[in-house]
């Protein structure tokens, strides 16, 4: 909590010295795992599972073509694996629900288009496990761990913009997990993956569009 309070006094900070402008931002998500494991064959195309973005963005201008774009999001997505057993093959469906703090640098190239790159966190508020069988879905059991650190992970963020009126941004963004998760046992967790320091790592690509006031 602590460092959430200092990032909304920085921001405040920031809107005094450089009052500009704020806007809303609403969006799609998408999430695929890379990880050494021979049990599961990680599949973008198998894992897709669109999710959604909402949140709000700051736009501070620094330089003529340098734009600081602090932002604060809810987010939404699932991870889905198919998993073999001796008995049966199921599909499970691991959906988080984050809220992610970024920090953000624009960098103006010609043209209405920019270059985005930062860091943000996201904190993982609760998440939903199912277990699909013969198309039946079945919930899981899952509790969340109250530690802050076993529930933060850094990420590092890379965007294409284009802006249209000055007021309308539309943004293609690569999100990379900077830490690694690790994969659980399915038959004891109930769950496909967790925070524990392994080899797996969080890829997400995220397509919204924002409006400033």
């Amino acid at each position: 909590m602590k460092n959430i309070f200092s990032f909304l006094f920085f921001l405040i900070s920031i809107y005094n010295l450089y009052g500009q402008n704020f806007g809303i931002r609403a969006g799609m998500t998408t999430a695929t795992l890379t990880g050494n494991y021979d049990a599961y064959d990680f599949d973008f195309l198998k894992s897709f599972s669109p999710g959604y973005k909402v949140g709000f963005v700051g736009n501070f201008e620094l330089t003529n073509i340098i734009i600081l774009k602090p932002e604060l999001s809810y987010i939404s997505y699932s991870i889905k694996q198919q998993i073999n057993n001796a008995n049966a093959v199921y599909d499970f469906e691991q959906s988080h629900n984050v809220v992610g703090l970024d920090l953000n640098f624009d960098v103006k190239l010609p043209g209405h288009w920019s270059v985005i790159f930062g860091m943000g966190f996201q904190y993982l508020l609760f998440k939903n496990n199912k277990l699909y069988i013969n198309n039946s879905a079945q919930n899981l059991d899952q509790s969340i761990n109250e530690s802050v650190d076993h529930n933060s992970d850094p990420f590092a963020n890379i965007n294409i913009c284009y802006t249209i009126r000055n007021i309308i941004l539309i943004d293609l963004e690569y999100r990379h997990l900077l830490d690694n998760w690790g994969v659980s046992d399915f038959n004891n967790d109930n769950e496909l993956v967790n925070s524990d320091n392994r080899s797996v790592k969080l890829h997400m690509i995220n397509l919204s569009a924002a409006i400033l006031f």
